[in-house]
Protein backbone atom coordinates (compact mmCIF):
# COMPACT_ATOMS: atom_id res chain seq x y z
CA UNK A 1 0.00 0.00 0.00
CA UNK A 2 2.81 2.09 0.86
CA UNK A 3 4.41 1.59 -2.40
CA UNK A 4 1.83 2.03 -4.57
CA UNK A 5 0.93 5.18 -2.81
CA UNK A 6 4.76 6.93 -3.26
CA UNK A 7 4.28 5.79 -7.11
CA UNK A 8 1.24 7.92 -7.44
CA UNK A 9 2.45 10.75 -5.89
CA UNK A 10 5.87 10.14 -7.48
CA UNK A 11 4.90 11.88 -10.74
CA UNK A 12 3.63 14.63 -8.67
CA UNK A 13 6.35 15.85 -7.53
CA UNK A 14 9.40 17.30 -9.08
CA UNK A 15 12.43 15.28 -10.02
CA UNK A 16 14.78 17.95 -8.11
CA UNK A 17 12.57 17.00 -4.77
CA UNK A 18 13.35 13.27 -5.24
CA UNK A 19 16.78 13.73 -5.41
CA UNK A 20 16.33 15.48 -2.02
CA UNK A 21 14.50 12.84 -0.87
CA UNK A 22 16.78 10.39 -1.83
CA UNK A 23 19.60 11.91 -0.29
CA UNK A 24 17.77 12.53 2.69
CA UNK A 25 17.10 8.58 3.26
CA UNK A 26 20.55 7.99 2.85
CA UNK A 27 21.58 10.30 5.35
CA UNK A 28 19.23 9.64 8.23
CA UNK A 29 19.24 5.99 7.77
CA UNK A 30 23.03 6.10 8.86
CA UNK A 31 21.72 8.22 11.73
CA UNK A 32 22.84 5.91 14.09
CA UNK A 33 24.50 8.81 17.04
CA UNK A 34 21.89 10.63 17.74
CA UNK A 35 19.42 8.68 19.84
CA UNK A 36 22.23 6.43 21.51
CA UNK A 37 24.36 9.64 22.31
CA UNK A 38 23.14 9.50 26.33
CA UNK A 39 23.87 5.76 26.20
CA UNK A 40 27.38 6.53 24.51
CA UNK A 41 28.26 9.21 27.31
CA UNK A 42 27.00 6.56 30.32
CA UNK A 43 28.08 3.94 29.56
CA UNK A 44 30.75 3.86 27.14
CA UNK A 45 32.76 6.86 28.70
CA UNK A 46 31.05 6.37 32.07
CA UNK A 47 29.88 10.32 32.47
CA UNK A 48 27.05 11.06 34.84
CA UNK A 49 23.43 11.60 33.70
CA UNK A 50 23.79 15.38 34.55
CA UNK A 51 26.95 15.72 32.41
CA UNK A 52 25.58 13.47 29.71
CA UNK A 53 22.94 16.01 29.61
CA UNK A 54 25.26 19.33 29.08
CA UNK A 55 26.52 17.45 26.16
CA UNK A 56 23.88 16.73 24.68
CA UNK A 57 22.68 19.83 25.21
CA UNK A 58 25.57 21.40 23.33
CA UNK A 59 24.96 19.68 20.17
CA UNK A 60 21.59 21.32 20.35
CA UNK A 61 23.61 24.67 21.05
CA UNK A 62 25.43 24.55 17.74
CA UNK A 63 22.20 23.80 16.42
CA UNK A 64 20.70 26.84 17.29
CA UNK A 65 23.44 28.64 15.72
CA UNK A 66 23.36 26.53 12.94
CA UNK A 67 19.98 27.36 11.90
CA UNK A 68 20.39 30.93 11.81
CA UNK A 69 23.94 30.95 9.56
CA UNK A 70 22.45 27.94 7.84
CA UNK A 71 19.62 30.21 6.74
CA UNK A 72 21.95 33.19 5.69
CA UNK A 73 24.11 30.90 3.85
CA UNK A 74 21.72 30.06 2.43
CA UNK A 75 20.14 32.69 0.93
CA UNK A 76 23.27 34.09 0.41
CA UNK A 77 25.83 31.80 -0.68
CA UNK A 78 22.92 29.60 -1.82
CA UNK A 79 21.14 25.90 -0.81
CA UNK A 80 23.47 23.43 -2.72
CA UNK A 81 26.85 25.39 -1.35
CA UNK A 82 25.28 25.46 2.22
CA UNK A 83 24.02 21.77 2.02
CA UNK A 84 27.17 20.40 0.78
CA UNK A 85 29.61 22.60 3.26
CA UNK A 86 27.54 21.38 6.19
CA UNK A 87 27.03 17.46 5.23
CA UNK A 88 30.71 17.22 4.08
CA UNK A 89 31.77 18.78 7.75
CA UNK A 90 29.61 17.11 9.64
CA UNK A 91 30.84 13.77 8.50
CA UNK A 92 34.31 14.63 9.23
CA UNK A 93 33.34 16.25 12.65
CA UNK A 94 31.00 13.03 13.21
CA UNK A 95 34.19 10.35 12.55
CA UNK A 96 36.02 12.17 14.99
CA UNK A 97 33.97 12.44 18.13
CA UNK A 98 33.95 8.74 18.04
CA UNK A 99 37.71 9.41 18.85
CA UNK A 100 38.09 12.34 21.18
CA UNK A 101 38.04 11.38 24.36
CA UNK A 102 37.66 13.34 28.12
CA UNK A 103 34.40 15.57 28.57
CA UNK A 104 36.12 19.06 27.20
CA UNK A 105 37.12 17.25 24.09
CA UNK A 106 33.54 15.40 23.86
CA UNK A 107 31.95 18.40 24.53
CA UNK A 108 33.89 20.98 22.26
CA UNK A 109 33.67 18.66 19.32
CA UNK A 110 29.85 17.93 20.16
CA UNK A 111 29.48 21.27 20.04
CA UNK A 112 31.06 21.80 16.57
CA UNK A 113 28.93 18.71 14.87
CA UNK A 114 25.85 20.56 16.11
CA UNK A 115 26.83 23.53 14.39
CA UNK A 116 28.37 22.13 10.96
CA UNK A 117 26.34 18.80 10.59
CA UNK A 118 22.97 20.80 11.05
CA UNK A 119 23.62 24.02 8.53
CA UNK A 120 22.18 22.16 5.73
CA UNK A 121 18.43 21.97 7.18
CA UNK A 122 16.87 25.71 6.30
CA UNK A 123 18.20 25.01 2.92
CA UNK A 124 17.07 22.02 2.20
CA UNK A 125 13.15 23.49 3.44
CA UNK A 126 14.05 26.78 1.24
CA UNK A 127 15.44 24.04 -1.90
CA UNK A 128 11.69 22.51 -1.50
CA UNK A 129 10.02 25.82 -1.22
CA UNK A 130 12.22 26.60 -4.48
CA UNK A 131 11.20 23.35 -6.09
CA UNK A 132 7.76 22.68 -5.51
CA UNK A 133 4.70 24.50 -6.05
CA UNK A 134 2.52 25.88 -3.21
CA UNK A 135 -0.59 23.84 -3.74
CA UNK A 136 2.10 21.02 -3.22
CA UNK A 137 4.40 22.18 -0.57
CA UNK A 138 2.39 19.97 2.37
CA UNK A 139 2.44 16.90 0.82
CA UNK A 140 6.27 17.42 -0.20
CA UNK A 141 7.12 18.26 3.58
CA UNK A 142 5.13 15.16 4.49
CA UNK A 143 6.75 12.79 2.90
CA UNK A 144 10.54 14.13 3.72
CA UNK A 145 8.93 14.07 7.32
CA UNK A 146 8.00 10.45 6.80
CA UNK A 147 11.37 9.51 5.27
CA UNK A 148 13.29 11.09 7.54
CA UNK A 149 10.88 9.00 10.42
CA UNK A 150 11.27 5.93 7.88
CA UNK A 151 15.32 6.01 8.31
CA UNK A 152 15.04 6.68 11.82
CA UNK A 153 13.00 3.67 12.64
CA UNK A 154 15.88 1.51 10.99
CA UNK A 155 18.74 3.16 12.34
CA UNK A 156 17.48 3.60 16.50
CA UNK A 157 16.75 -0.62 16.44
CA UNK A 158 19.79 -1.23 14.38
CA UNK A 159 22.11 1.54 16.06
CA UNK A 160 21.08 -0.62 19.24
CA UNK A 161 21.98 -3.50 18.29
CA UNK A 162 25.45 -2.70 16.47
CA UNK A 163 26.48 -0.53 19.93
CA UNK A 164 26.71 -3.59 21.93
CA UNK A 165 29.44 -4.83 19.11
CA UNK A 166 31.32 -1.18 18.51
CA UNK A 167 30.41 2.16 18.77
CA UNK A 168 33.21 3.42 17.17
CA UNK A 169 31.13 1.86 14.13
CA UNK A 170 28.31 3.28 14.17
CA UNK A 171 30.83 6.66 14.64
CA UNK A 172 31.86 5.65 11.21
CA UNK A 173 28.67 4.36 9.57
CA UNK A 174 27.11 7.75 10.61
CA UNK A 175 29.66 10.12 9.23
CA UNK A 176 30.00 7.97 6.02
CA UNK A 177 25.79 8.53 5.52
CA UNK A 178 26.30 11.98 5.55
CA UNK A 179 29.31 12.51 3.24
CA UNK A 180 27.04 10.11 1.02
CA UNK A 181 24.72 12.47 1.27
CA UNK A 182 26.68 14.93 0.77
CA UNK A 183 28.33 13.73 -2.71
CA UNK A 184 24.34 13.29 -4.09
CA UNK A 185 23.73 16.95 -3.51
CA UNK A 186 27.25 17.97 -5.21
CA UNK A 187 27.01 15.83 -7.88
CA UNK A 188 22.68 16.16 -8.83
CA UNK A 189 21.15 19.37 -7.29
CA UNK A 190 21.36 22.45 -9.20
CA UNK A 191 21.16 25.59 -7.19
CA UNK A 192 17.59 27.30 -7.37
CA UNK A 193 18.38 30.75 -4.75
CA UNK A 194 16.20 33.03 -6.71
CA UNK A 195 18.91 36.08 -7.69
CA UNK A 196 18.50 38.67 -5.57
CA UNK A 197 15.52 41.68 -5.09
CA UNK A 198 17.35 44.92 -6.94
CA UNK A 199 15.11 47.44 -4.74
CA UNK A 200 17.28 47.41 -1.29
CA UNK A 201 13.83 49.07 0.17
CA UNK A 202 12.06 45.19 -0.66
CA UNK A 203 14.80 42.89 0.51
CA UNK A 204 13.77 41.58 3.67
CA UNK A 205 16.73 41.27 6.08
CA UNK A 206 17.34 38.73 9.35
CA UNK A 207 15.86 41.66 11.33
CA UNK A 208 12.53 41.59 9.09
CA UNK A 209 12.29 38.21 10.07
CA UNK A 210 13.02 38.56 13.62
CA UNK A 211 10.46 41.45 13.86
CA UNK A 212 7.53 39.39 11.89
CA UNK A 213 5.58 39.16 14.79
CA UNK A 214 3.19 36.89 13.26
CA UNK A 215 5.98 34.76 12.44
CA UNK A 216 7.75 35.21 15.65
CA UNK A 217 4.08 33.42 17.12
CA UNK A 218 4.61 30.62 15.64
CA UNK A 219 8.23 30.22 16.62
CA UNK A 220 7.61 30.70 19.97
CA UNK A 221 4.51 27.60 20.84
CA UNK A 222 6.73 25.60 18.10
CA UNK A 223 9.70 25.73 20.42
CA UNK A 224 7.30 25.28 23.44
CA UNK A 225 6.29 21.81 21.63
CA UNK A 226 10.04 21.05 20.72
CA UNK A 227 10.70 21.55 24.27
CA UNK A 228 8.54 18.00 24.57
CA UNK A 229 9.83 16.21 21.70
CA UNK A 230 13.37 16.25 23.16
CA UNK A 231 12.52 14.40 26.16
CA UNK A 232 12.97 11.39 24.22
CA UNK A 233 16.49 11.91 24.44
CA UNK A 234 18.19 12.19 27.90
CA UNK A 235 14.89 11.74 29.67
CA UNK A 236 13.09 9.18 28.02
CA UNK A 237 16.63 7.13 28.00
CA UNK A 238 17.41 7.29 31.38
CA UNK A 239 13.96 6.68 33.01
CA UNK A 240 14.19 3.64 30.60
CA UNK A 241 17.54 2.70 32.25
CA UNK A 242 16.41 3.61 35.99
CA UNK A 243 13.77 1.13 35.27
CA UNK A 244 16.24 -1.71 34.05
CA UNK A 245 15.58 -1.88 30.08
CA UNK A 246 19.00 -0.95 28.14
CA UNK A 247 20.05 0.27 25.18
CA UNK A 248 18.58 -1.98 22.72
CA UNK A 249 14.97 -2.03 24.35
CA UNK A 250 15.36 1.73 24.00
CA UNK A 251 16.59 1.81 20.65
CA UNK A 252 13.32 -0.87 20.42
CA UNK A 253 10.83 1.60 21.68
CA UNK A 254 11.90 4.71 19.56
CA UNK A 255 11.56 2.55 16.55
CA UNK A 256 8.23 2.64 17.48
CA UNK A 257 8.22 5.60 16.45
CA UNK A 258 9.35 5.75 13.22
CA UNK A 259 7.04 2.96 12.10
CA UNK A 260 3.59 4.55 12.97
CA UNK A 261 4.90 7.58 10.96
CA UNK A 262 5.63 5.02 8.23
CA UNK A 263 2.10 3.86 8.36
CA UNK A 264 -0.02 6.95 9.09
CA UNK A 265 1.52 9.70 7.39
CA UNK A 266 0.93 8.92 3.73
CA UNK A 267 -2.57 8.47 4.62
CA UNK A 268 -1.94 11.60 7.35
CA UNK A 269 -0.91 14.18 5.04
CA UNK A 270 -3.88 13.75 2.36
CA UNK A 271 -6.60 14.65 5.10
CA UNK A 272 -4.53 17.32 6.51
CA UNK A 273 -4.03 19.81 3.42
CA UNK A 274 -7.88 20.33 4.25
CA UNK A 275 -8.36 20.88 7.85
CA UNK A 276 -7.93 24.36 9.67
CA UNK A 277 -3.67 24.17 10.63
CA UNK A 278 -4.34 26.21 13.68
CA UNK A 279 -6.89 22.89 15.29
CA UNK A 280 -4.13 20.93 13.79
CA UNK A 281 -1.43 22.15 15.99
CA UNK A 282 -3.21 22.43 18.83
CA UNK A 283 -4.84 18.80 18.65
CA UNK A 284 -0.72 17.63 17.98
CA UNK A 285 0.52 19.45 21.02
CA UNK A 286 -2.32 17.97 23.16
CA UNK A 287 -1.27 14.73 21.83
CA UNK A 288 1.94 15.34 22.17
CA UNK A 289 1.89 16.21 26.18
CA UNK A 290 -0.42 13.51 26.63
CA UNK A 291 2.11 10.93 25.31
CA UNK A 292 5.14 11.56 27.30
CA UNK A 293 2.70 12.22 30.28
CA UNK A 294 2.14 8.43 29.85
CA UNK A 295 5.75 7.28 30.00
CA UNK A 296 5.47 7.84 33.44
CA UNK A 297 2.45 5.54 34.27
CA UNK A 298 4.06 2.26 34.50
CA UNK A 299 7.51 0.49 33.68
CA UNK A 300 5.70 -2.07 31.64
CA UNK A 301 6.96 -1.95 27.85
CA UNK A 302 4.08 -1.75 26.07
CA UNK A 303 2.67 1.36 28.09
CA UNK A 304 5.61 3.13 26.45
CA UNK A 305 5.04 1.92 23.28
CA UNK A 306 1.70 3.51 23.65
CA UNK A 307 2.83 6.40 24.80
CA UNK A 308 4.96 7.03 21.44
CA UNK A 309 2.52 5.84 19.68
CA UNK A 310 0.32 8.89 21.27
CA UNK A 311 3.51 11.52 21.32
CA UNK A 312 4.25 10.54 17.27
CA UNK A 313 0.46 10.85 16.26
CA UNK A 314 1.29 14.88 17.03
CA UNK A 315 4.27 15.06 15.93
CA UNK A 316 2.61 13.53 12.37
CA UNK A 317 0.41 16.37 12.64
CA UNK A 318 2.32 19.15 13.45
CA UNK A 319 5.75 18.74 11.65
CA UNK A 320 4.68 19.21 8.03
CA UNK A 321 1.86 21.90 9.28
CA UNK A 322 4.84 23.85 10.51
CA UNK A 323 6.80 23.63 7.63
CA UNK A 324 4.17 24.83 5.12
CA UNK A 325 3.22 27.73 7.28
CA UNK A 326 6.94 28.83 7.73
CA UNK A 327 6.83 28.58 3.82
CA UNK A 328 3.98 30.48 3.09
CA UNK A 329 4.86 33.43 5.42
CA UNK A 330 7.95 33.94 3.66
CA UNK A 331 9.35 35.70 0.88
CA UNK A 332 11.54 33.79 -1.74
CA UNK A 333 14.45 35.60 -1.69
CA UNK A 334 14.00 35.70 2.48
CA UNK A 335 12.80 31.52 2.63
CA UNK A 336 16.45 30.40 4.04
CA UNK A 337 16.59 33.67 6.36
CA UNK A 338 12.87 32.36 7.80
CA UNK A 339 13.39 28.62 7.54
CA UNK A 340 16.53 29.27 9.88
CA UNK A 341 14.98 31.30 12.18
CA UNK A 342 12.25 28.78 12.15
CA UNK A 343 14.60 25.97 12.61
CA UNK A 344 16.36 27.80 15.83
CA UNK A 345 12.84 26.75 17.79
CA UNK A 346 14.08 23.57 17.49
CA UNK A 347 17.57 23.84 17.90
CA UNK A 348 17.02 25.95 21.64
CA UNK A 349 14.88 23.10 22.34
CA UNK A 350 17.56 20.67 21.73
CA UNK A 351 19.94 22.63 23.71
CA UNK A 352 17.46 23.51 26.68
CA UNK A 353 15.28 20.50 26.52
CA UNK A 354 17.36 17.44 27.57
CA UNK A 355 18.98 19.82 30.37
CA UNK A 356 16.08 21.12 31.92
CA UNK A 357 14.45 17.30 31.25
CA UNK A 358 17.46 15.37 33.54
CA UNK A 359 17.75 18.42 35.85
CA UNK A 360 13.91 18.29 37.05
CA UNK A 361 14.34 14.50 37.07
CA UNK A 362 17.00 14.31 38.75
CA UNK A 363 15.83 17.13 41.50
CA UNK A 364 12.10 16.43 41.67
CA UNK A 365 11.74 12.88 39.63
CA UNK A 366 10.29 11.66 36.64
CA UNK A 367 6.88 11.83 38.03
CA UNK A 368 6.88 15.72 38.17
CA UNK A 369 8.72 15.78 34.70
CA UNK A 370 6.12 13.57 32.95
CA UNK A 371 3.58 15.86 34.93
CA UNK A 372 4.92 19.20 33.26
CA UNK A 373 5.07 17.79 29.95
CA UNK A 374 1.14 17.32 29.68
CA UNK A 375 0.87 21.10 31.46
CA UNK A 376 3.37 22.40 28.45
CA UNK A 377 1.32 20.31 25.87
CA UNK A 378 -2.08 22.09 27.31
CA UNK A 379 -0.42 25.79 27.10
CA UNK A 380 0.99 25.42 23.92
CA UNK A 381 -2.77 23.84 22.25
CA UNK A 382 -4.55 27.27 23.55
CA UNK A 383 -1.78 28.97 22.30
CA UNK A 384 -2.25 28.00 18.96
CA UNK A 385 -5.95 28.94 19.05
CA UNK A 386 -5.81 31.85 20.35
CA UNK A 387 -3.40 33.51 17.38
CA UNK A 388 -5.17 31.76 14.88
CA UNK A 389 -6.51 35.10 13.62
CA UNK A 390 -3.29 36.83 12.48
CA UNK A 391 -1.69 33.41 10.13
CA UNK A 392 -5.30 33.16 8.40
CA UNK A 393 -4.89 36.98 7.59
CA UNK A 394 -1.58 35.85 6.13
CA UNK A 395 -2.72 33.21 4.66
CA UNK A 396 -1.10 30.65 6.47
Amino acid sequence: MIASRLRAVRGELPRLYWVVWTGTLVNRIGGFITPLLTFYLTGERGLSIETAGVIVSLFGVGGVAAALVGGVMADRLGRRATMVISLFGGGALMATLGFVRGELAIGAVTLALGFTGELYRPAVMAFIGDVVPPAQRLRAYALLFWVINLSFAVAAALGGLLSRWSYTALFLLDAGSMVAYGAIVLTRLPETRPPPVADRARRVGLLDVLSDTTFMTVWALSFGLALLFFQHSVSLSAHLGAQGHDQAVYGTVMAVNGVVIVLLQPVASARLGGLDPSRVLAVAAVLVGAGFALHGVSAWLPVHVAAVVVWTIGEIMSSPTHSTIVAQLSSAEARGRYQGVFGMSWGAASAIGPLAGGQLMGAAGPGALWTACLGLGVVVAVGYLVTARGRRARGA
